[in-house]
């Protein structure tokens, strides 16, 4: 189980854990809709703590928490003591004890998510690195003194043929640099997208560029061009084809980002004497350009025939199913006392603020090395290779050494390296899904290959 993942879902946890409590509800009902509703991991730990229970392998759902709380990983330590914080708190008879305890767990739960994205921004300093290490810097070199090792001098010569060039360059670096990237991905505990197969469509576009090599081949040979005009155009037409999907995803992960932000406002309304229709309406709006969530949100309050769940779930859980989520249980908290769902509110937005907080400052962190990676990968390397590679001609006529194939080679290394950037881009950020790798891959490689096509012709 990824630790820091589940541990990222500790403030939706302890949300709904609140929200349960605050309404009169017990423990064994926060369990069971955290099994049914809750966040991924999460869901897995509290649905065996109640089958436990109601199997009489544990005397209750809290001792079944207790009993799956021990077998968490190490890095989800914030994790289990602000869920064992909760626990006690649902075990008091006081009111506002209950209460400060709840708002102490939730304090667990925001300082946990702050030191995880501190110390995952620190622990990816050093793959980024090697990465740039040995995707960028270890071609570069290893093509610039592939001639003057076959030139010879005081130890002689030694001439390296191009399979020992293929081998390096297009299989044994790109296959570090995916491992690489996929470790990155595995332990990046913000990714809240797993890998749809529907995305894969999005590569189609890219196969035409099979077709257009065979084409091309017959006119430019070993040409720098032939890799560009048989993969810019897949490329482009690639990109034109997810415009409308990428502005689409932009879309809503602003309207997201809008849900989760309008909470503050919503705790407040509530706290003044609001109910809960008015404020989560009222608050949205407030915040919303064009009105079409909140004028939607308002009207399925008036015709949804008292299901209020349903009407949330087709409006704001369309856009995201963690605002969704939040605001049941908030309505769910309203329908028990109102002020008391107001500083719930107010909590669910504190609890995201501190982790969008901690997500920035880790993109802060690696944007050095991320602008690194991708400049070096569209302009750096391809101006570098591209010069190496035209240089190869002149030092070739005084070496044994053959250069026919090597500017294909080097093409093709181009596209493996925007293709693996482009990967490890995606594991870093929050958005992880198929389509955006695809989406950054279209982007870079025809600009490297057009910057690799011109150095490499200017230089010959």
């Amino acid at each position: 189980m990824n630790g820091r993942k589940l541990l990222n879902e500790c403030p939706a946890v302890i949300g709904m854990i609140t929200a349960t409590l605050q309404s009169g509800n017990s423990m064994d009902t926060a369990a069971r809709t955290i099994s049914s509703e809750g966040p991924q991991l999460s869901s897995i730990i509290f649905g065996k703590a109640v089958r436990s229970a109601d199997v009489k392998a544990a005397e209750s759902v809290s001792e079944g928490i207790k009993n799956e709380l021990l077998t968490v990983p190490k890095e989800a330590e914030g994790y289990r003591r602000a869920v064992l914080m909760a626990i006690s708190a649902s075990e008091t008879s006081d009111t506002s004890m209950m209460n400060k305890m709840l708002d102490e767990s939730s304090e667990i739960a925001l300082e946990s998510i702050k030191e995880m994205g501190e110390s995952y921004g620190s622990a990816l300093t050093a793959p980024c690195m090697t990465i740039f290490g040995l995707g960028i810097m270890m071609p570069v070199i290893v093509l610039s003194i592939l001639p003057i090792m076959g030139i010879g001098g005081v130890f002689g010569s030694f001439a390296m043929d191009q399979r020992f060039l293929i081998l390096l360059t297009l299989i044994m670096i790109p296959a570090a640099i995916v491992m690489t990237s996929l470790w990155i991905r595995s332990g990046n505990p913000f990714r809240n997208q797993n890998p749809s197969l529907s995305d894969l469509m999005t590569i189609a576009p890219l196969l035409s560029s099979i077709p257009l090599y065979f084409i091309s081949a017959n006119m430019f040979e070993d040409s720098p061009l032939l890799l560009l005009t048989s993969m810019a155009p897949a490329c482009v037409a690639t990109a034109i084809l997810m415009v409308e999907d990428v502005h689409k995803e932009h879309r809503r992960r602003t309207d997201e980002r809008m849900l989760m932000d309008s909470f503050f406002d919503m705790g407040n309304r509530m706290v003044s004497g609001m109910n809960f229709e008015t404020a989560a309406v009222s608050s949205i709006s407030g915040r919303e350009r064009d009105g079409i969530i909140s004028d939607s949100l308002s009207k399925q309050f008036v015709f949804c025939r008292g299901d209020r769940c349903a009407a949330i779930d087709r409006t704001i859980g369309r856009v995201s199913e963690e605002a969704g989520l939040a605001f049941k249980s908030l309505l769910l908290c309203s329908e028990k006392d109102s002020d008391d769902a107001g500083k719930l509110a107010m909590t669910l937005g504190r609890q995201y603020q501190n982790r969008c907080m901690a997500q920035k400052d880790m993109e802060i962190k690696l944007k050095s090395f991320t602008d690194m990676l991708i400049g070096t990968s569209v302009f750096f390397a391809p101006l570098v290779l591209g010069l190496s590679v035209a240089m190869l001609c002149p030092l070739s006529m005084i070496t044994d050494l053959s250069t026919e194939g090597t500017t294909t080679i080097m093409g093709v290394y181009l596209i493996e390296l925007n293709a693996t950037i482009s990967l490890l881009m995606s594991s870093i950020g929050e958005d992880s899904s198929i389509r955006s790798v695809v989406w950054r891959f279209s982007v870079m490689c025809p600009i490297s290959l057009l910057v690799f096509s011109l150095c490499t012709m200017f230089g010959s």
